[in-house]
């Protein structure tokens, strides 16, 4: 194994190569338990923005250190910026003398702590399993450098995501304002009527009974439609299945997991074939009176949302079926204004995919550097 080797991306000016040495010859690794009391007086809590007044409760140190794992679960790491607490946190790395942080951070962020052991088939970690990493290191000055590169990049993603999250949260604003009649478009007066979901959808799910073979779908919170392909390594264990009890989906439908309505899974079908999804999916379409996409709206609101959990059942696991959906209703305005609300807020949908895919690119360029660097 080489000792030393030179990275394929480097700063100008830099020539020495990197050695090879172990991790924990560049932090000292403690657990969640070794800690140093602070002394008297308020401590913030980390992450809260509040404060921990007894001083005998907490678990801090002076440094800053980099974090790995949360709640009990191996995550991505992150910064303590000390003083900090320690409660939701395995392990805690400060690095020694002489070893940058943030290019230590950086390294941190390059290994995958969610690696099975192979002795029990689950996520595991260990102060050894830590110490014993190896990783090519480059003197302090090019760390110094190579940690503000990956700081401004981290600082960039986290400027990005702000903003989305505000973006986000303006659109259920949005959303709440139109449903509720509070925000309307100029020249719009007419009431708005109030309609039985069971009037303006109808089940729109076909068996697959000639097991065509068209392209498996599943369905997501995040992204709606999705080729199993894609959600799926090589499409997942049903690949191969026979199909002949999928549903097939036209253009133009909408379709939904009863057992996770709750948490956003439902999709509009807009490509411009037919696609198959589970027989366990829900599909429908509309009425020629409704919009499809100020509908689509109406599902991602606090008023869809507070109609499943009226009329959801069951046990452990509930369910939202169709008959239930049925069972809804709403207040939609003339189809001109259907229009004309639908556009206005695919409009804003787009600015909010223009900022994630963003975010998406810093944090490949990231990924790339790093592995350019590390591997």
């Amino acid at each position: 194994m080489n000792t030393k080797r030179a990275p394929k991306v480097r700063f100008k000016g830099f020539t020495d190569a990197w050695e090879q040495r172990k991790l924990g010859e560049l932090v000292d690794v403690c657990s969640g338990r070794d800690y140093k009391h602070l002394s008297e007086g308020d401590i913030p809590v980390y992450g809260t923005g509040g404060y921990m007044l007894s001083v005998s409760e907490a678990l801090s140190y002076d440094k800053d250190a980099i974090g790995i794992g949360r709640k009990g679960t191996i995550d991505k790491p992150y910064i303590l910026n000390a003083p900090f607490w320690t409660v939701d946190t395995l392990f805690y790395a400060i690095p020694k003398e002489k070893v940058d942080l943030n290019f230590a951070f950086d390294i941190f962020q390059n290994i995958n702590w969610k690696k099975k052991d192979e002795s029990t088939g689950v996520p595991s970690l260990s102060r050894t399993a830590i110490n014993e990493i190896h990783i090519l290191v480059p003197q302090y000055d090019e760390q110094q450098v190579l940690g503000q590169l990956f700081y401004g990049i981290d600082r960039l993603i986290a400027l990005h995501q702000r903003k989305l999250d505000k973006m986000k949260e303006l659109k259920k604003a949005f959303l709440n304002l139109i449903f509720s009649q509070k925000l309307r478009f100029r020249g719009f007066t007419e009431s708005w009527e109030l309609r039985k979901l069971k009037d303006i959808t109808y089940p729109a799910g076909e068996k697959n009974r000639e097991n065509l073979p068209l392209d498996s779908y599943s369905i997501t919170n995040e992204h709606g439609f999705i080729p199993q392909d894609e959600r799926f390594e090589n499409g997942g264990t049903m690949r191969e299945t026979d199909k002949k009890m999928y549903y097939i989906v036209s253009p133009h439908s909408f379709a939904y997991n009863p057992a996770r309505i709750n948490i956003g899974s439902i999709g509009y079908q807009n490509t411009d074939k037919n696609v198959i999804v589970s027989s366990l999916y829900e599909v429908f379409k509309t009425s020629d009176d409704v919009d499809d996409r100020l509908l689509w709206y109406w599902f991602k609101s606090s008023y869809f949302q507070k109609l499943i959990e009226q009329f959801q059942e069951g046990g452990v696991r509930l369910y939202f079926y169709y008959d239930k959906l049925c069972m809804g209703t709403l207040s939609l305005p003339s189809f001109e204004e259907q229009h004309k609300i639908g556009k206005y807020l695919d409009t804003y949908d787009n600015l909010i995919t223009l900022r994630q895919e963003k975010i998406n690119q810093l944090t490949k360029l990231k990924t790339t550097f790093l592995k350019n660097m590390f591997l």
